[in-house]
């Protein structure tokens, strides 16, 4: 029955009571009453600290109260509040804030209120509009805050969080409404702004010009302004600083550079400024360490890919012997950031001031100490003796990456390639083409070489101008030869793919069709946002700025949060001063006695004696090559025409083997005259009857369609070739040798299965149909290419679209914001559908695909070809004289075989990831050719 009346049981609720602006203001007067009894007591408050107090609760409680009338109130399109609501008319009329700051300028008790104070009137000029920073009773007694807080060193080192976040949101202010600058900056001489100092000296002159005198009075006449402007020299202390305070402190000065014009443009110009940025970045960089070693066990456990292919990368002594850093460390990133941050700092100054001196001298400050008495010097000296060699590379690298500016890249990038030849020197400086060509050349250390395919991928992929100093090359217009037939692109594309066929004839079909897909996807998008692509195209006008939207009113009563101002790339694209290809950039192809494009093919002639990682690298620099529009493919990658013949071409050979004469469809080519016995084209290949077919005819058994296969012939002949690209030959050649392997290894097909199927999918199960025709919805995974039309971002990949790129990633020149991750960027490999955060393989040890990992790290197998690379042999300390004989290594017997040279032995689970990365490569670079000639980038002829 209790359930049956339930429903009649209602509890009575009283209505809620509408609040009003008296009942707001009574709140508001008591909050402000406990505060006030708070600090008139002394007693109360001597020896306490804010935070035992009602004060903290009791400031938030009239902030909120404030904010909450304002967005009660009506606002005008410029955000400028109507009228005031009762509880701001009794803060600006009882001078509340005033009287704060006298107190707490008398006395820092309770203990922090002043702090306190500062994070108050941070958030109320945060959340309120600009309206309130422009009231006399709000910024007095917010510079009279600020200037006893800095001037007092010891409260200044106190509260230099808060002054910076307060300083911040003043700043974010300002540059939405620019006439706050004339409240904070000023001439001290004269106590008044520089703009109405300006207008009384017109006013005053033109008073003298009506009073008939020749020489106007000026106040100022025979004296320099001194300009204050304590928010700007405050900020510039912190602008080395890492974490929050110092990105405050960068943005804060970000948005007053933008408005440097006039006088403010002059200040900054007279001021420390562009000196401070050369002293930070000589000390930022000096305190990186020399000797690094690259590697993160977290990340290499990230997943199964990673696991796998980071099994070779362990060094063999430990960093801390060696008195290197680990890439890995803590105290390493926070250097690192620090460096980086103020690198880009000056960067979107240059990008964002509108003042060409302040430019100039920055950049002047970038090259004479940093570049000149501080970089350079670190790359003379770097050496794989003392390992420094990996270190000075890889901050190279991320220097370049983040280059976007085009100023700052031409003193930068010219800088380190000008060799400053003369006509009064013998030799030229050591540039960066003599460090890139000498560590790949010559550097017996694997991660030095790896380092510098990585600094080489970045020059080409983001300073392809400059990457041509490293190239012989020839224009189009110099070596033009006939278009490229559809017969020979499609012969070509055999080719290639007759390469992995010969890797595994069995699963040929389920590798090719596997990515391959997602290969042209990813670099038809790598091509579309390519801004070398879109400028030869047409495609791309660095003059239209992105159109605008208004702000919402919301949005306009808050300052900008940290970075929101300055992620939108692409009105940093369309500044029209980020990097834009040089007109002068021509379409070409590289010649044939090139010394990069050789170094290159002798560094992948032992590609099954190397890590997978330095594959990884070596790949990923020739994908970059390839894939410039403006460089032509034939005859490195693609086949010339000059490398096609016909079936009719017979060459005629003596009794030495020496070609004498060559006959095409029965003539001399030679002008030999006559047959002279020789064979023919027609004496060896069968003659057909060309006669009409007779259908009546029992005889004769031709088909209908017989003359329209032999016309089609005609039409378009199948293409063959005499001679092959050298890419193209050596990856046959490395094709060749598996089958070597192949005979040495008991199963090698099914390990080499049971890897592809770890490397991708995560487990060693034959890979279904149906994964392999829907791989591009699969899974997401980090982009091949980096995003040519925005700044460098090496761990973000774009969001694109929601499906997995291609199934080889490689590292990507690409560097973020905060460029510190760039060596905690994960193992560069595949990053399986079977990611975890702690590694499936050594949780389950027992697992199929951690038997196979074990099982083939166990096995050790003699490659067919040694690389140069040397391992770092275990050091022997304090060895009697007597004991060196016993104990110290000896020197290899020339003498002694192959076989019995263990140091130059690989494990078997090396050489699979080898031969998944060919195959991957082979991939990549068809999908490269498809997609160029596809585009129009290189022309087809359809005949």
């Amino acid at each position: 029955m209790d359930y049956y009346f339930s429903k009649f049981k209602r509890t009575i609720v009283p209505r809620k009571t509408q609040v009003t602006g008296a009942m707001q203001l009574a709140k508001f007067q008591d909050c402000w009453n406990d505060v006030h009894n708070i600090l008139m007591v002394e007693d109360r408050k001597a020896n306490m600290h804010v935070k035992q107090t009602d004060i903290p609760e009791r400031l938030q409680q009239m902030t909120d109260m404030l904010v909450d009338e304002e967005a009660r109130q009506d606002d005008d399109a410029t955000g400028a509040c109507m009228e005031y609501g009762d509880c701001m008319e009794y803060l600006l009329k009882n001078q509340l804030l005033r009287r704060l700051v006298t107190v707490s300028e008398k006395s820092d008790q309770p203990v922090g209120i002043r702090g306190e104070l500062i994070r108050t009137i941070a958030n109320m000029v945060d959340l309120l509009g600009y309206w309130f920073l422009e009231h006399k009773e709000v910024h007095g007694p917010t510079i009279k805050l600020l200037r006893f807080c800095v001037i007092d060193q010891g409260q200044s080192d106190i509260y230099h969080e808060d002054l910076v976040d307060l300083m911040y949101t003043i700043c974010s202010k300002i540059h939405g409404r620019p006439a706050l600058l004339n409240i904070f900056f000023h001439d001290k001489r004269w106590l008044t702004t520089p703009q109405k100092t300006r207008q009384s000296h017109v006013e005053s002159t033109l008073r003298a010009l009506e009073a008939g005198s020749s020489t106007p009075f000026s106040p100022t006449a025979g004296k320099e302004p001194d300009y204050e402007f304590l928010l700007f020299s405050y900020l510039l202390r912190f602008v080395h600083r890492e974490g929050r305070t110092g990105d405050y402190a960068r943005t804060g000065l970000l948005f007053i550079v933008e408005m440097a014009t006039n006088q403010l443009g002059d200040f900054i110009l007279e001021s420390d400024f562009a000196m401070t940025m050369g002293a930070g970045l000589c000390a930022l960089y000096s305190q990186l360490p020399r000797k690094l070693v690259i590697k993160n066990d977290a990340e290499i456990n990230a997943n199964f890919a990673s696991y796998l292919l980071g099994q070779e990368l362990s060094p063999k002594k430990p960093p801390s012997e060696t008195g290197a850093e680990l890439s890995s460390s803590p105290d390493f990133r926070y250097q690192l950031d620090s460096f980086l941050k103020l690198f880009e700092f000056c960067q979107d100054v240059l990008i964002r001031c509108p003042n060409t001196e302040i430019s100039a001298r920055l950049l002047q400050s970038i090259r004479t100490p940093f570049l000149e008495k501080i970089l350079y010097p670190t790359i003379e000296e770097c050496s794989d003796r003392d390992g420094s060699s990996v270190a000075v590379i890889s901050y190279l690298d991320l220097i370049l990456q983040i280059l976007q500016h085009d100023e700052l890249s031409d003193l930068v990038v010219g800088f380190l390639m000008d060799d400053g030849d003369d006509m009064h020197s013998n030799f030229g400086r050591f540039t960066l083409k003599d460090l890139i060509f000498y560590r790949l050349k010559h550097s017996k250390s694997q991660p030095t070489v790896i380092a510098t395919l990585k600094l080489l991928r970045t020059l080409i992929t983001r300073h392809c101008r400059y990457s041509l100093k490293l190239l012989n090359v020839s224009t189009n217009e110099e070596d033009k030869g006939p278009l490229t037939t559809v017969s020979h692109h499609h012969r070509e594309i055999e080719l290639y793919f007759s390469l992995i066929a010969r890797v595994d004839d069995e699963k040929a079909d389920n590798v090719l069709s596997f990515g391959y897909e997602d290969y042209l996807q990813d670099v038809e998008t790598h091509m579309e946002r390519d801004i070398c692509f879109q400028t030869m195209s047409g495609g791309y006008n660095g003059q239209d700025a992105p159109q605008g939207t208004q702000t919402p009113k919301s949005e306009r009563r808050r300052s900008f949060k940290y970075g929101q101002r300055f992620d939108d790339q692409k009105e940093i694209m369309h500044t029209g001063r980020c990097y834009m290809p040089s007109p002068s950039m021509r379409k070409h192809r590289i010649k044939t006695n090139d010394t990069l494009m050789q170094t290159l093919l002798d560094l992948l002639n032992p590609f099954f004696a190397q890590s997978p990682e330095l594959n990884l690298a070596l790949t990923g620099v020739i994908s970059a090559i390839a894939i410039c529009p403006y460089r032509s493919l034939e005859g490195w990658v693609t086949f010339r025409e000059s490398d096609r013949t016909t079936p009719d071409d017979v060459l005629i050979l003596n009794g030495r083997g020496d070609p004498t004469i060559s006959y095409t469809n029965g003539k001399d080519i030679n002008n030999n005259g006559g047959d002279n016995g020789s064979i023919r084209a027609n004496d060896i290949y069968a003659r057909y009857d060309t006669s009409p077919v007779n259908e009546d005819d029992e005889d004769d058994d031709r088909s209908v369609d017989y003359g329209a296969e032999l016309n089609s012939a005609k039409v378009t002949s199948r293409t063959q070739f005499k001679s092959y690209p050298p890419f193209f030959t050596l990856f046959q050649m490395l094709t060749q040798q598996i089958d070597c392997y192949r005979s040495e290894v008991d199963g090698f097909d099914q390990l080499l299965e049971q890897r592809r199927n770890g490397l991708m999918v995560g487990n060693t199960e034959p890979v279904p149909l149906s994964m392999m025709q829907s791989t591009s919805t699969s899974t997401r995974r980090g982009s091949l290419f980096p995003d040519a039309s925005s700044p460098p971002h090496p761990t973000i990949s774009s969001p694109t679209n929601n499906r997995r790129a291609s199934v080889m990633m490689r590292p990507s020149p690409t560097p973020s914001k905060s460029s510190a991750t760039y060596f905690s960027a994960p193992m560069p490999g595949l990053s399986g559908t079977g990611a975890a955060p702690h590694n499936p393989i050594i949780a389950n040890p027992l697992s199929p695909l951690a038997i196979h990992a074990r099982k083939t790290q166990n096995i050790r197998i003699q490659p067919l070809f040694s690389s140069r690379f040397v391992f770092d042999e275990e050091p022997i300390y304090s060895l009697d004289p007597e004991d060196e004989d016993t104990f110290a290594p000896k020197a290899v017997n020339p003498s002694q075989t192959r076989r019995m040279d263990k140091s130059t032995e690989i494990s078997l689970s090396m050489l699979l990831n080898n031969v998944v990365i060919l195959e991957e490569t082979i991939k990549e670079l068809v999908a490269i050719m498809q997609v160029r000639r596809s585009l129009g980038i290189d022309e087809i002829r359809f005949a």
